[in-house]
């Protein structure tokens, strides 16, 4: 399976790239925590159910490498934060307000998306930041739309925009 084509729905072509470099490799090793949608994650969080994640482990040589797209919905009410960017060494989430009379009726979450580089060995994790920021950004503008927020979560349409970190 191409890189791109892991966790359905959650990358779009620049988040697809951006994993490939992540993970160091085009194909993906074939397994059903990679199969873990955007339709999937919103549908688990409607029914407040635990939200499964996406992983998604690339080919190298006779090993592989681990990338992981979380979703954490927040408390309820809990909200007036606006996007915010939050940067470990390994990872990056992005925190962002959803309203969604479809998933929540007239109240609203503050919901969290996280990429992270579970490859311990990785000696690249700083020049990987951007690549991170990407996939992140890319799962949670899938999950915004997914779960109906108003205004998109009030996310920018390009990862560039976001406040820094």
């Amino acid at each position: 399976m191409a890189t791109g084509d892991g966790c359905p729905g959650l990358l779009d072509a620049a988040a697809g790239e951006a994993m490939e470099r992540v993970l160091q490799s085009s194909y993906l090793i074939p397994d059903d925590d990679q199969a873990v949608s955007a339709a999937a994650m919103a549908q688990a969080v409607e029914d407040l159910a635990p939200v499964p994640v996406c992983l998604a482990t690339g080919q190298v040589g006779a090993g592989g490498r681990v990338g992981e797209i979380r979703l954490r919905p927040g408390p309820d009410g809990e909200l007036g934060k606006g996007v915010r960017v939050t940067n470990r060494e390994n990872a990056r989430a992005i925190a962002f307000d959803c309203e969604s009379p479809r998933v929540w009726g007239d109240g609203s979450r503050r919901v969290t998306t996280t990429f992270e580089d579970q490859w311990e060995r990785v000696s690249r994790k700083a020049e990987l930041g951007n690549d991170y920021l990407l996939i992140a950004h890319s799962a949670a503008r899938a999950l915004a739309r997914e779960l109906g927020c108003r205004d998109g979560g009030g996310l920018p349409e390009q990862a560039a925009a976001l406040p820094a970190g």
